[in-house]
């Protein structure tokens, strides 16, 4: 009884039981921040988690003991029709100290079980009939939960054709898509999810205007291999990896790159030579200011390419370079 009585007057004086900000990932000045001091971090995607999340612990356990610090992965929304899997994987991410960043719809119809990409109409208004509701649940569901990093709004999303008519109905999407996620959840990082090298409606400086309301800049390291930091040296000062980190900085944001690839058929199926070449990539890309470089794709089943398990020499650069940071 008297506690009862000692609830409802913390309720009533209005202390809140939701952890502290500091507890949060949070962005300032162009880095990301995690209990109160500068976090960097090497990632993995492992695309296809949520389909595996009662193998989620022999998963994370093994990410975590090559120092991976955050996975990206699948979340849309006929995946979470009751949030039970993602319920697992956040337990999960919790016993193993990492933490997560869902992305919450495609425009790919890959894994989504869409018929087709989606349309300039669905980004203009079809949004905000099922899409807008699944945010507002997913916020609301999970807003106290630490082990989030942040959600990514989509994966690669555009507009085609590239005319400035379509750019503004992405940018406002990129706006309104982001409040309504905020509205239910204000405690973490929002970003797009753009793919960052030239797609329809976010070529030259719509990337950076899609990114106005964003907390961090996003973008994909792929197509340069033999290049450590792509378009360092390339003439064209936009659409490429390198321009979409300067322009990350001009807006004093923390810039991640949430999907980089290396095909092993484009080294011959060397995996020493691909994990050196990682080991190059994320060198330049930490010292020239990122906050964030998330592998793809890690792999407990074989599944494409581009992928990699616990027995790739890749695992190693990551610990190693993760130590480091």
């Amino acid at each position: 009884m008297r506690l009862l009585a000692a609830l409802a007057t913390l309720s009533l004086t209005g202390v809140s039981y939701s952890p502290s900000p500091s507890a949060f990932v949070a962005a300032r000045r162009g880095q990301l921040f995690r209990a109160g001091k500068p976090f960097r971090f090497v990632g993995v995607n492992c695309y296809r988690l949520i389909e595996c999340a009662d193998r989620a612990d022999d998963i994370l356990a093994t990410l975590r003991q090559h120092d991976v610090r955050v996975v990206r992965f699948w979340a849309f929304p006929h995946q979470c029709t009751d949030f039970s899997n993602l319920d697992k994987l956040i337990a999960a991410a919790k016993r193993h100290d990492i933490l997560l960043l869902p992305v919450l719809e495609n425009h790919w119809p890959d894994c989504n079980g869409a018929p087709a990409v989606k349309s300039r109409d669905w980004y203009a208004t079809g949004w905000k009939e099922s899409y807008a509701s699944y945010l507002r649940a997913v916020g609301a569901r999970y807003r106290d939960e630490t082990n989030i990093l942040g959600w990514q709004l989509s994966n690669e999303p555009e507009i085609y054709p590239d005319t400035e008519e379509n750019f503004a109905v992405l940018q406002t999407f990129a706006r309104e898509a982001a409040r309504e996620l905020k509205r239910a959840d204000s405690n973490h990082l929002v970003s797009l999810g753009l793919l960052g090298l030239g797609q329809p409606s976010t070529t030259g400086q719509r990337f950076p205007a899609l990114h106005a309301t964003a907390d961090f800049v996003s973008a994909h390291d792929y197509g340069y291999m033999d290049e450590p930091l792509a378009g360092r040296d390339c003439p064209m000062r936009e659409n490429n990896f390198y321009a979409d980190l300067c322009d990350a900085r001009a807006l004093r944001k923390p810039f991640v790159a949430t999907e980089a690839g290396i095909a092993l058929a484009w080294v011959k199926q060397d995996r020493d030579r691909r994990a050196e070449q990682f080991r190059a990539k994320l060198d330049a890309f930490f010292a020239a200011g990122g906050s964030g470089y998330i592998l793809w794709n890690f792999e407990p089943w074989p599944d494409s390419d581009y992928g990699f398990d616990e027995t790739d020499p890749l695992m190693q650069v990551i610990a190693k370079v993760s130590a480091r940071l």
